[in-house]
C-alpha cells in the first residue's frame, strides 16, 4: 500500500511537471525536433521558430502552402497572409504544429522572407525507399519507369498534372502544378528522373494511404531514357511475364474483345485458348464492343491469379469474329483438369441450376447458381433482359468470362483456386434448358403472405358479422323481453283493474240495486244506506281510475330510483300539520318499476290513511332495499286502533283490505299493528326474485 502511494506521487509529480514544462517550454527550433513530438502534443499545438529553405510552393486562389527544409529535414507551412515566395527562397517564421492529412505541419504561420537563392542538394533515393515511407518532407530525388499520365479531378483549378510510377499496388505519384508543355511531352515506359518534396497521405487515424512527390515545374521530371515502342507479343507470351515491379517493360498485343466493365476502364481480350485482363490507364476508357477486335499497350504485373495489363491504353479498334466459348461439363470442371491456368479470363460455357436472381447496388444483376456441388455466381448488367422463363430452378446454359478466385489461405500455400464467377455480357449469355417450377420460393412466400392476408380479412369479416348478429340478437332479445313485459304489464293492469274498479263498480251496483228495492223506505238502524256505500264505492273506483293511469306514467321506464319516488309522495301528503320523513337505509339503488309502482300506492294508501283515522303529529316512512326484497315501514304516532275491530269493504272502508290484496298481487304481504294510544306501524315486504 505504501508503493503504490509513492507510486502515485511519482505519477501525479510527473504530470505536473510535464505541465509545467508544457506550458513554458521553448518554441520548437527544428523541423527534427518537431517530428520528435508524440502525436498529442503535435495535435495540440507546440510553437515552432524556424528558418530554412523554401523546396516548394502552390499558391492558388484557394491554397497557399509551400514546404520548408532547415537541414535537419522538412515540414508544409500553411500561412493565412500571403507573401510571394519562391522555391529556393529563405524563410523565417514562426507558427504551432498541426495534424493533417499530409502529416505534421505548422500552421498560423507569421513569415520573414529572406533573399533567394538555390534549392538544398536533393538527397538521392530510389522510389521503392519512398515507397516503404522513407525520407517523409525531405527534398529527394529518384529515378523511375512512367506507367500513366493524367490531370487531376475536374472540379480542381488549376488542375495538376499526375505521373504516376509503379503498379497498382506501390503506386508513387507526382503532382506537377506548372507544365507548359502540356501532358504530351511525358511518355509511359520512359525513365524518369524526378526531384520534389516526399509527402504521405494519410487517413483520419494517421495511416498512409498513399505516397506522393511533389514537384515544382516540368523542370523537375527530365526524361533519362526516352519510352522504346512497346514489343509486340501475343497473349500467351505475356502471360509468361515474371518480372520484378520495376523497370517496368511495356508489351502490346491484340485479340478479340470478349468483355468490357459497365464503367469501360477495364476489358478482356481472348486470342485462340488464351486471354487476359486488361486495365487501363486512370481516366482512360475504351467504347469497343464484344467480338470487336483491339490493339492495347500497357504493363504486364500478376492479377489476383495470373498475370493482367495494367496502365493500359488502347491503341486500335477493328471489327472482329465472334469467338466460340470454351464448353464444360459442370462447375467442377471449371475448377479441375488440363488448362485451369489458362482458363482464366476465358470465355467459357456450362450448364447449372438457378438458386436465385437478385439486384446489386454497382447496377448489376447476380445469378445464384450451383452446377453439380459447386456454387457459383454469374454478374450481368441490370439492363440486360433475360429470357421470360429464367426463375429460381431453372437449368440454364450459361457464356461468360471465367473469372477465378484465389483466397489468401490457397495463395500462401500455392494451391489452385477453389471458387469462381462469371462475367456475362447480355441476356443472350443466358439460355433456358429447362424452366423452373412456376412455385418459386418468392412465389409461395408471397402466395402465402397474401393467403394469411386472405384469412386475416375472413377473419375479421367473420368477426364482425358474428358481433353483428350478436348485435342483432340482442335486440331480438330486448325487443322480445320488452313485448313480454308489455305483454305482463297489460295482464296485471287488467287482472288488478278486474280486481279492483270491476269489482268495486260491481259492489257500487249491489247497491244502488238494493236502495231501489228499498225506495223510500229506511234500512235498518244497524245497516249502512245503500246509496252512501254507492258513492263511496264510485269515489273509490274513480281514485283507482287516477291510480291505474298514474301508474302507467311510470311504467314507460324499465327501472327506477324508488327512494326519490317516496319522497315526492311524502311531499305531496304533507299538507296538514303532522310531518311525513323518508328514511333510507342502504341507498336509493333501482327499483324495477312495476314493482316500485305496487310499493307506492302502498304507501299512499298507508299515508292517507294516518292521516284520515290517526290524527299523528309525525309520520316516518323507512325504505330498506337488498338484492332479495324491498321492505318499507311507515309508522305513525297517531291515536290507533284496534285491527280486529276495522271495518271491511262491506261498511265502505278497502283502505286496509285493498293494501293486503295489492302486496299478494306483488308476492309480498303487509303487516298492521296498532293499539288505542300507540299509534300505527305498517310493514311491507315485496320480494325481488319473483320478478
Amino acid at each position: 500500500m505504501r508503493v503504490s502511494v509513492f507510486v502515485l506521487l511519482a505519477i501525479l509529480h510527473g504530470v505536473g511537471g510535464l505541465l509545467i514544462s508544457t506550458s513554458s517550454a521553448e518554441p520548437v527550433r527544428s523541423v527534427a525536433e518537431a517530428r520528435g513530438l508524440p502525436v498529442a502534443a503535435v495535435a495540440e499545438g507546440r510553437e515552432v521558430a524556424l528558418s530554412g529553405v523554401v523546396t516548394y510552393v502552390r499558391s492558388i486562389d484557394s491554397d497557399f502552402n509551400f514546404s520548408i527544409h532547415d537541414g535537419t529535414g522538412g515540414v508544409m507551412v500553411y500561412s493565412d497572409e500571403r507573401k510571394s515566395i519562391a522555391p529556393g527562397q529563405r524563410v523565417s517564421l514562426t507558427g504551432v504544429t498541426a495534424a493533417s492529412v499530409h502529416g505534421l505541419r505548422v500552421v498560423k504561420a507569421v513569415l520573414t522572407v529572406g533573399e533567394a537563392g538555390p534549392l538544398p542538394e536533393p538527397v538521392r533515393t530510389t522510389m521503392a525507399e519512398v515507397r516503404e515511407g522513407r525520407y517523409e518532407g525531405e527534398y529527394a530525388e529518384m529515378e523511375g519507369i512512367l506507367r500513366a499520365v493524367r490531370l487531376e479531378a475536374p472540379e480542381v483549378k488549376p488542375q495538376r498534372l499526375a505521373l504516376d510510377f509503379g503498379g497498382r499496388s506501390r503506386r508513387l505519384t507526382v503532382w506537377l502544378p506548372d507544365y507548359p508543355a502540356g501532358p504530351g511531352q511525358f511518355h509511359p515506359g520512359a525513365a524518369m528522373r524526378v526531384r520534389g518534396v516526399v509527402m504521405r497521405w494519410r487517413n483520419p487515424r494517421g495511416q498512409t494511404q498513399n505516397i506522393n512527390v511533389l514537384a515544382n515545374s516540368e523542370r523537375d521530371v527530365v526524361e533519362v531514357t526516352s519510352a522504346p515502342p512497346p514489343e509486340p507479343e501475343t497473349i500467351d507470351a505475356a502471360q509468361l511475364w515474371d518480372g520484378p515491379d520495376e523497370p517496368g517493360r511495356r508489351v502490346q498485343f491484340a485479340g478479340t474483345v470478349t468483355w468490357i466493365a459497365p464503367d469501360h476502364a477495364a476489358l478482356v481480350l481472348q486470342a485462340g485458348s488464351h486471354a487476359m485482363r486488361v486495365r487501363l490507364a486512370e481516366g482512360l476508357t475504351c467504347r469497343a464492343k464484344p467480338t470487336e477486335w483491339a490493339s492495347v499497350s500497357g504493363f504486364p504485373g500478376l492479377g489476383e491469379y495470373t498475370v493482367e495489363l495494367e496502365d493500359a491504353q488502347v491503341d486500335q479498334i477493328g471489327s472482329g469474329e465472334s469467338l466460340p466459348p470454351e464448353p464444360l461439363s459442370s462447375g467442377p470442371a471449371v475448377l479441375a483438369g488440363p488448362g485451369l491456368v489458362d482458363r482464366d479470363a476465358r470465355l467459357i460455357s456450362l450448364p447449372a441450376t438457378l438458386v436465385n436472381l437478385k439486384e446489386r447496388d454497382d447496377d448489376r444483376r447476380v445469378l445464384e447458381l450451383t452446377s453439380d456441388g459447386v456454387s457459383f455466381p454469374a454478374l450481368l448488367p441490370s439492363e440486360a433482359i433475360l429470357p421470360g422463363t429464367v426463375r429460381p430452378g431453372s437449368l440454364l446454359r450459361l457464356t461468360g468470362i471465367c473469372d477465378l478466385h484465389l483466397s489468401e489461405e490457397r495463395r500462401r500455400i500455392a494451391r489452385q483456386p477453389g471458387a469462381f464467377r462469371l462475367l456475362l455480357r447480355d441476356g443472350g449469355d443466358v439460355e433456358v434448358l429447362r424452366p423452373g417450377p412456376w412455385w418459386t420460393a418468392s412465389r409461395l412466400r408471397i402466395a402465402t403472405l397474401l393467403a394469411t392476408g386472405g384469412l386475416l380479412l375472413l377473419g375479421a369479416w367473420t368477426d364482425t358479422l358474428r358481433r353483428a348478429n350478436q348485435r342483432l340478437r340482442q335486440e331480438v332479445a330486448a325487443r322480445e323481453q320488452a313485448e313480454r313485459e308489455l305483454s305482463n304489464e297489460r295482464r296485471r293492469m287488467a287482472a288488478e283493474l278486474h280486481d279492483t274498479l270491476e269489482q268495486t263498480l260491481t259492489a257500487a251496483a249491489l247497491q244502488l240495486n238494493a236502495a231501489s228495492r228499498l225506495g223510500s223506505q229506511k234500512p235498518p238502524p244497524d245497516a249502512p244506506d245503500p246509496l252512501t256505500l254507492a258513492r263511496q264505492l264510485i269515489t273509490r273506483s274513480r281514485q283507482e281510475v287516477r291510480e291505474a293511469v298514474w301508474d302507467l306514467r311510470l311504467d314507460q321506464s324499465p327501472a327506477m330510483p324508488l327512494g326519490s319516488l317516496l319522497r315526492q309522495v311524502c311531499e305531496e301528503s304533507s299538507a296538514g300539520p303532522a310531518s311525513i320523513d323518508l328514511i333510507l337505509e342502504g341507498g336509493d339503488p333501482p327499483c324495477p318499476a312495476h314493482l316500485a309502482v305496487q310499493v307506492i300506492r302502498l304507501v299512499r294508501e298507508a299515508i292517507a290513511n294516518a292521516l284520515k283515522h290517526g290524527n299523528p303529529q309525525q309520520v316516518r316512512v323507512t325504505l330498506e332495499s337488498t338484492s332479495a326484497e324491498i321492505r318499507v315501514t311507515i309508522s305513525d304516532d297517531g291515536c290507533g286502533f284496534v285491527t280486529a275491530s276495522v271495518p271491511g269493504p262491506d261498511r265502505g272502508h278497502f283502505g286496509l283490505s285493498g293494501m293486503e290484496e295489492r302486496a299478494q298481487r306483488a308476492g309480498g304481504r303487509v303487516e298492521i299493528e296498532s293499539s288505542p294510544g300507540k299509534g300505527c306501524r305498517v310493514r311491507i315486504w315485496i320480494p325481488l326474485a319473483t320478478t
